[in-house]
């Protein structure tokens, strides 16, 4: 399966790339990047592999699927685009802003009868992976408490604007990990923190608190 790559930033270059290379009987077809500084270090990272400056003209070149990799506020046009011409594809998360616009999506992918999937990876860490192993064997009885946290310790990679934040970025990971364990929510309780910069809001760290329907209490924060 010839599979490209919309984006090259930490995304792109750290996660997509080398999963997509490392998957058996697929290959990455293609790489789109624009900006030079960008373009150079796919060009360095993958010799052997083209870089385009769009996706349609990675799409022309001859793909089955793509996986878009870009900042949120670009993700709905070009998951539109590659799904409109019949490509199969794989969106990074935050999937979209809101619910609506993850049902257009969907939509979108069920008319033109193409596959349409969010990235999700963080159910695969091997200390999640480990956790859910001991919960199935009921190594440590009646859980009733759960508490996992992640820090940005990189300010640059967060993702400014109302279709980016930390919530929709690495908290996505912690909310999924915590229902993938313990299943769906009953009352969902958060608090956001909230920075300005060049009139753009953007929640920059949150605590959120889950109560399972199970009765498990996730506790789950996250600051930058």
């Amino acid at each position: 399966m010839r599979i490209g790559l919309v984006g090259y930033g930490t995304g792109g270059k750290n996660f997509h790339s080398p999963y997509i290379e490392a998957a058996v009987d697929c290959e990455l077809a293609g790489i789109v990047a624009r900006a030079p500084a960008t373009v150079a270090r796919a060009r360095a990272d993958w010799p052997n592999t083209p870089v385009f400056s769009s996706l349609a003209e990675m799409i022309d070149s001859g793909v089955d699927a793509v996986t878009i990799s870009t900042p949120p506020a670009t993700r709905r046009d070009l998951v539109l685009e590659a799904v409109s011409r019949g490509i199969h594809v794989i969106a990074d998360k935050p999937f979209a802003p809101n619910t609506a616009g993850a049902l257009e999506l969907v939509r979108a992918a069920e008319d033109a009868g193409v596959l349409l999937s969010v990235f999700h990876n963080r159910r695969w860490d091997a200390d999640i992976r480990t956790l859910r192993k001991v919960l199935l064997e009921r190594q440590l009885g009646d859980v009733w408490r759960f508490e996992s946290r992640l820090d940005q310790d990189d300010p640059a990679t967060l993702e400014r604007g109302p279709e980016g934040g930390l919530l929709r970025d690495l908290g996505s990971h912690l909310v999924d990990q915590a229902l993938w364990l313990f299943g769906s929510a009953a009352q969902v309780y958060a608090n956001l923190d909230w920075i300005e910069e060049s009139a753009v809001r953007t929640d920059a760290s949150f605590m959120i608190s889950i109560t399972h329907r199970s009765s498990v209490h996730s506790y789950c924060p996250l600051a930058s």
